[in-house]
């Protein structure tokens, strides 16, 4: 659906599901306007989506993947019988530290489940050989790698699977001696076990949940007496989410990449049957392949129905979806997109753009797309706004890595007129390169750097205004495109989603907005006309009786809502996030804890009990990230509220005034400036909270002598940080008096563009990235003028 939610219909026959099919084309639904009458085949959709050669060319991960694959090959979280199945990817679950640089650390892919132990191998391929029936095939392996009993048995500590469990066992649990509760003694069954073959669930490389008794089940007693409770992890992970951290990394690491494949073509390819399969030592039995039962020519309903519960609780092999052997995964040297400034931060390197009065700055929001950059000035929300032109990673012959064009200032600018009343009649250089201001009456006393959201097609969101609205503006002009309104009182923060298409808002008033923003052409937009006046939305708590008052304005305006009005804080929101993928809506305020609403429906999800927090940002692996002002620490969350990790700011005055994280969400930035806010106000807080009694808390230490478990971290710096652990493994060091306002990260993660108070614009990037483009363009056959100064 086009709220991401999913349904899964089971017709019955294939002739309902054609006719459902049949009108679902014939209505014309205008989200689907690129489907076909006829139902392709899983082999035909995979080669018209390209998705193994983007998966070859690493533009999406191993996950992301195998979970596509999983979809094609008609296997879904909807229906257990055909639940996603992923591979075993490591063999030491038995070492105190996990070493994925070493390849015995790692299953071989090569080979299934039933041949990785040689020795249990004979024993299959004797039962292969002597096997002589009429009617049914040889096979290997008479249990599946995957089905309804795998499922659950990876799943009983989760709901719904805990009474879907409960149901399989005719109303009670397995007994606790046969139940999951140790991933090393898992493993060795499916080596040893001559009836456990089975692979693993997408689950345990992204659920800790799932390996934790969340909901204080009582699973039963073992033979020795022990009281069955959460699964016993390896040594080398400390909690379930450690482990699922690790697991994840091991299954995106370049080891797995470079012979995922190999698994794929026993699973999904041409190892799955035929002449390979036997080869390969792939052979199941033959019901839980595809097309080898046709269940509408039994006649007898007994007997259907018997054959179906067979497949359904047997296991079942996906949809063949390739008959040729997969690509190969290319290898990361030559991958020029990864070449990030995370892979080598000691690289990075700073370069002030040249004619800092041209810029705009300081900023309070920063937008940087791979043609140009907008930065909108601090004076939000009657901001200044700069569009400027530049190309990253492309050499500009005079040893900066990037080309910068300044925009051009608009000497008649709205509020020109006012502003050089009060300048005094001579011109200044600054007055010169006086950029487009937008049209706005200011709310006192709002924190400006959060109130300005910078949207996918160059479009300003800003909020703080006396009428309580959020305007969209212009990038060419800071004309007011569109003008909505919700709060009861001023707005104090907004944030978009990466895709542009959510927005939220804060306010004084304690309430959250979600809002759905509609993209359009750039015509479109400049047709529309201003209106302070036209366009404010009236003020209800009711998305149903907005729906009916705007049923047909909201079709032509670009911020549709409020779709729902989130409530829960007791005080002004100070920040607030939104992750379309994740549908999730995140938001602080000073006196209340952190709350997750969901975008779908507005409900709230989980409050984080005693978390507060002045700033907070969203990773795309749904990982939280706060920053508490009072009490000086950075700490993580899961999106179920499970504490990750912590750290500290040391005594010695320091504000985090900008944290980002990146598109991958693996890493996180932050700007670490002096006890002045963005606005000026002084932060300095002299009630700091020790943390000695916490072992994983990290020090981030400034100037001076800290615990001899900190780090010197100077001020004003930009720290880079794993944001699994929260550790420091850079730090960009910045001159004094050079407080950061503004951050952004460019999608492809390989520039950072850092504004400061003393109105300096500065990129930090490697170097060596721009001659690497440089380098492949020259291999592609690019030829150009603009290289000639290069090419020594």
């Amino acid at each position: 659906m086009v709220d991401r939610a999913n349904f899964f219909f089971d017709f019955g026959s294939a002739e309902g599901r054609k006719n459902a099919y049949r009108a679902i084309v014939q209505a014309r639904p205008t989200h689907l306007n690129n489907i076909y009458l006829a139902t392709q085949r899983p082999e035909l959709l995979l080669k018209r989506t390209q998705l193994m050669e983007r998966w070859a060319r690493w533009e999406i991960s191993n996950f992301e993947y195998l979970m596509q694959l999983n979809t094609l090959a008609g296997r879904s979280y909807n229906d257990i019988t055909q639940y996603p199945v992923f591979p075993w990817i490591l063999t030491d679950y038995t070492s105190k530290t996990l070493d994925l640089s070493d390849p015995s650390s790692y299953r071989d892919l090569s080979k299934p489940i039933g041949a990785l132990n040689a020795e249990r191998l004979k024993k299959f391929q004797e039962r292969y050989s002597s096997f002589d029936d009429p009617v049914i095939p040889k096979f290997h392996y008479g249990s599946h790698y995957s089905s309804a009993g795998t499922v659950l048995y990876y799943l009983v500590r989760v709901e719904p699977f805990t009474t879907l469990s409960i149901q399989l066992q005719g109303g009670k649990f397995d007994h606790a001696d046969r139940m999951f509760s140790d991933i090393a003694s898992t493993w060795k069954g499916v080596l040893e076990d001559m009836s456990d073959v089975k692979e693993l669930v997408p689950e345990l490389f992204y659920l800790p949940e799932a390996l934790t008794n969340v909901n204080f089940i009582d699973f039963g007693t073992t033979q020795l007496g022990g009281k069955l409770d959460s699964v016993q992890l390896p040594p080398w992970a400390e909690n379930p989410v450690d482990f699922v951290y690790k697991h994840r990394m091991a299954l995106e690491s370049e080891h797995v990449s470079a012979h995922l494949h190999e698994w794929i073509d026993l699973i999904f390819g041409y190892k799955q049957r035929g002449k390979e399969a036997i080869l390969a030592n792939n052979m199941f039995f033959y019901i839980t392949y595809e097309g080898t039962v046709d269940i509408d020519k039994i006649t007898d309903p007994a007997q259907q129905r018997a054959t179906q519960d067979q497949i359904a609780y047997f296991g079942q092999t996906p949809s063949q979806l390739l008959t040729v052997p997969h690509l190969k995964k290319k290898p990361l040297a030559d991958v020029l997109h990864l070449q990030t400034i995370f892979r080598n931060p000691g690289e990075v390197r700073p370069y002030v753009v040249p004619n800092p009065e041209r810029c705009n700055v300081p900023a309070a929001a920063i937008h940087a797309s791979p043609e140009s950059v907008i930065i909108v000035d601090l004076n939000a929300p009657a901001a200044h706004v700069a569009l400027h032109k530049w190309q990253p990673n492309t050499p500009d012959g005079q040893g900066t890595p990037f080309i910068f064009h300044h925009g051009k200032s608009v000497a008649s600018s709205s509020g020109g007129a006012l502003m050089r009343m009060f300048k005094g009649p001579a011109a200044s250089v600054s007055e010169e390169w006086q950029f487009p201001q937008a049209l706005a009456f200011a709310a006192s006393g709002i924190r400006s750097s959060a109130l300005v959201s910078i949207t996918c097609d160059k479009e300003i969101i800003t909020g703080g205004h006396a009428d309580n609205s959020i305007k969209l503006i212009s990038s060419d002009g800071a004309r007011t495109i569109e003008t909505a309104t919700g709060h009861c009182a001023p707005v104090t923060c907004v944030a978009l989603s990466a895709d542009s298409n959510c927005l939220v808002s804060g306010s004084r008033d304690t309430t959250v907005i979600v809002w759905r923003v509609h993209r359009t052409s750039a015509s479109h937009s400049r047709n529309i006309s201003d209106p302070m006046t036209s366009s404010g939305t009236p003020t209800s708590s009711s998305s149903g009786n907005l729906a009916n008052i705007l049923a047909d304005n909201s079709r032509r305006r670009r911020i549709e809502g409020p779709m729902h009005v989130l409530r829960g804080h007791l005080s002004e929101i100070t920040c607030c996030c939104v992750s379309s993928d994740l549908a999730i809506v995140a938001s602080c305020s000073n006196s209340s804890d952190v709350l997750l609403h969901s975008i779908g429906k507005g409900r709230l999800i989980r409050r984080l009990v005693g978390v507060e927090a002045h700033a907070l940002c969203l990773s795309s692996r749904g990982v939280i990230m706060t920053w508490n002002k009072s009490k000086r620490r950075v700490s993580t969350f899961t999106v179920n509220g499970i504490q990750i990790a912590s750290a500290q700011l040391s005594s010695i005055p320091g504000n985090i005034s900008c944290m980002e994280v990146s598109v991958d969400g693996e890493h996180a930035l932050i700007g670490i400036s002096s006890c002045m806010d963005n606005d000026g106000t002084n932060n300095t807080n002299n009630d700091l909270e020790s943390n000695e009694n916490e072992a994983e808390c990290i020090y981030l230490g400034a100037n001076s002598k800290s615990p001899n478990n900190s780090l010197i971290i100077p001020v004003p710096s930009i720290c880079f940080l794993d944001l699994h652990s929260l550790k420091v493994f850079q730090t960009l060091k910045l001159g004094e008096g050079q407080d950061i306002t503004a951050m952004a990260l460019t999608k492809d993660n390989t520039n950072l563009l850092v504004s400061t108070i003393d109105k300096q614009l500065i990129v930090f990037t490697d170097p060596a990235l721009s001659l690497k483009v440089v380098d492949q363009m020259l291999r592609l056959g690019w030829e150009g003028d603009g290289l000639s100064p290069l090419i020594k």
